[in-house]
């Protein structure tokens, strides 16, 4: 197994752990690595965007070679937070071991998810032009559907496991793919950090920045049809956090609410009618209670609390819509409140010294910053979704 790998090696003094964060601007923590890992610039995709500064990060990666670019903040793209698809392939047949074997196509399973997580937050008394602050999405691993492609042994792809996180180690999607599973699963994710559902309703922090619209159209590009089939497919769909922290203080919230979720099942209806019937939704989780917005202070995190329930009582009903409209279409709803406030209202039961505590280690406390949250929330979002469809896709 390669998670416990990647969660107990051993550093020395002033070295950072695989995957952890090793420079940046304004980066104070250790610069070098631990032995087996390079500390290496990544692209723009992947640097993190912090609240009130961008950090160019460099990130700790076993074997990789150490990086020659320089970090220009004047001339660099600012990180975004977009959507992002990921096509994970579940391979049916059982191993013994945690070393995956190759198997024929023929047996092959696909899980499509599209993620929209984005770490946004405009303040409601501010210019929205000059204050929008944004995260990396908490589904990127930094894929690029033009570089290698997920295969047995290599279940990412590019990077190689677990890609390029904001979680100090796995996400939920690494989760899937390499431990909630009795089979090899291959995980094309085009998550890239960022979005809203549609840039022309909610505008994201940047233009650059692709909307849920545009990954949809870069799915449809890479991989419109076979090897995958309407039988073998999942598609999980998690999108709608950028969205209420950009537009969550709209004083004509309700009527936005309406126009993004018409260009959501718009989305999600262009896949059906390629071949898409198994589809999981995930809700948005309660943002409004890490350490960003517990800042904000209560009022605020009551306004985005109200404004997240009412997205997932809209998506609920719009899923049902969907599913009475399109026949042999399966639909499941996640609730991803479950995982998040199991671990935020029991934060001593998962090590973390409290509800709030952040460590950019990944694994000693619920936040891996003030506005992601660590492994330890991700594996549980994973458990979660992993047990919704045990003995349909996992």
């Amino acid at each position: 197994m390669i998670l416990p790998l990647l969660l107990c090696v051993a550093t020395a003094a002033a070295q950072q752990v695989a995957y952890g964060q090793c420079g940046g601007l304004s980066w104070t923590g250790a610069t070098t690595c631990a032995v087996g890992s390079t500390c290496v610039y990544q692209n723009a995709y992947y640097s993190s965007v912090f609240l009130y500064r961008i950090a160019l990060q460099r990130q700790c990666v076993p074997g990789a070679v150490s990086s020659t670019s320089s970090l220009k903040t004047t001339t660099s793209a600012p990180i975004t937070s977009k959507t992002s698809t990921t096509l994970t392939t579940k391979v049916s047949s059982t191993l013994a071991s945690t070393t995956k074997s190759p198997v024929s196509t023929a047996a092959v399973e696909y899980f499509i998810t599209l993620y929209v997580i984005l770490q946004s937050f405009i303040h409601p008394n501010s210019n929205p032009t000059n204050s929008k602050v944004s995260g990396d999405s908490y589904s990127q691993t930094g894929f690029d559907p033009t570089l290698t492609q997920p295969a047995a042994g290599n279940p990412l792809g590019n990077p190689n496991l677990q890609g390029y996180t904001t979680t100090g180690g796995f996400n939920w999607i690494g989760y899937l793919v390499e431990t909630y599973n009795n089979t090899l699963m291959l995980s094309y994710n085009f998550a890239s950090g960022g979005a809203t559902t549609n840039a022309s309703l909610v505008a994201p922090f940047a233009p650059t920045v692709l909307s849920f619209i545009d990954q949809v159209d870069q799915f449809v590009q890479y991989i419109p049809s076979g090897p995958w089939s309407s039988g073998n497919t999942l598609f999980g769909i998690w999108i709608g956090v950028n969205d209420v922290g950009n537009a969550w203080y709209l004083s004509n919230y309700t009527t936005v609410l309406g126009q993004i979720m018409d260009s959501y099942f718009t989305e999600i209806q262009r896949l059906y009618n390629v071949g898409g019937r198994n589809f999981l939704f995930l809700t948005v989780p309660p943002t409004q209670d890490s350490p960003l917005f517990i800042a904000e202070g209560t009022a605020v995190q009551a306004s985005i609390a109200t404004a997240i329930s009412q997205y997932n009582a809209a998506l609920v009903s719009r899923v049902a819509a969907f599913k009475a409209a399109n026949a042999g279409s399966n639909t499941w709803v996640y609730d991803t409140q479950v995982p998040f406030l199991n671990a935020i209202n029991n934060p001593t039961a998962y090590g973390s010294a409290d509800a709030t505590c952040i460590n950019a280690d990944g694994v000693s406390c619920l936040w891996w910053n003030d506005y992601h949250p660590s492994q330890i929330v991700h594996k549980l979002v994973a458990q979660g979704a992993a047990s919704l469809l045990k003995g349909i896709f996992w």
